[in-house]
């Protein structure tokens, strides 16, 4: 009786050193998996680089419609539909100056005559979807005057219903050289700008409403949208 007493004694000392052992290693695997999925989520918040001259269109693209059917973010139920070209290809002077009032600043209420190479690679996307585009961002009057939005010839642009992913796809294949193109998966929409060459491609992971939306995370050589 008494042999079998000191065994269960034993046995019971045992399990109680044993429990929280087993209790820490599963709190730190548990801990462990935990900094796992956290990395594989992580990544770099802004990622670009110079398109490639492969990448690139060898021959321009066939002029667009000159239609535009397009709203603001800002005011959705102002939808503005224009062509702009004449009859003689020229460039319309009315149309182009209800876009710039589309484009204008939403903090300052300022307007500026943005590139109309701008607004042909944006008929050119109306013409391939055929359905109203969205303007999230125009002409911005900020004081970092580098910027493409500050310079009149960018546009951040989206098309309900259709994937930024494949609007990217169709504006890139636009390209014969002089445009950035970045998209912003977590804001929904994708950018466009007329630039000096080359021409530029990013990713950027920032959050909706972001402050440094578009700006370096990291040093690189040649800002997307300064």
């Amino acid at each position: 009786m008494k042999l079998s007493s000191k065994l269960s004694n034993l046995l019971c000392g045992m399990l109680l050193i044993a429990a929280p052992l087993s209790a820490n290693a599963g709190s730190d695997a548990a801990a462990a998996s935990s900094k796992s999925k956290k990395a594989r989520r992580s990544g770099p918040v802004f990622s670009g680089w110079v398109a490639a001259e492969s990448q690139l269109r060898t021959r321009p693209a066939a002029r667009p419609s000159g239609n535009i059917v397009i709203s603001s973010v800002n005011e959705p139920k102002n939808v503005v539909t224009v062509n702009i070209y004449n009859a003689d290809g020229s460039f319309n002077e009315e149309a182009l100056d209800q876009l710039n009032r589309v484009w204008r600043c939403r903090r300052t209420q300022t307007e500026k005559q943005i590139d109309p190479h701008l607004f042909e690679v944006i008929s050119h996307v109306y013409d391939h979807f055929q359905k109203p585009l969205t303007l999230v961002s125009g002409f911005r009057n900020q004081k970092k005057t580098t910027s493409f939005h500050y310079a009149g010839s960018a546009s951040d642009l989206s098309v309900p219903g259709v994937p930024d992913s494949r609007l990217k796809a169709f504006v890139e294949g636009l390209d014969t050289g002089g445009m950035g193109i970045g998209i912003y998966p977590h804001a929904g929409f994708i950018h466009v700008d007329i630039r000096p060459e080359p021409s530029y491609r990013w990713v950027d992971n920032s959050p909706p409403g972001s402050s440094d939306m578009g700006q370096p995370k990291t040093n690189r050589d040649r800002a997307p949208n300064s």
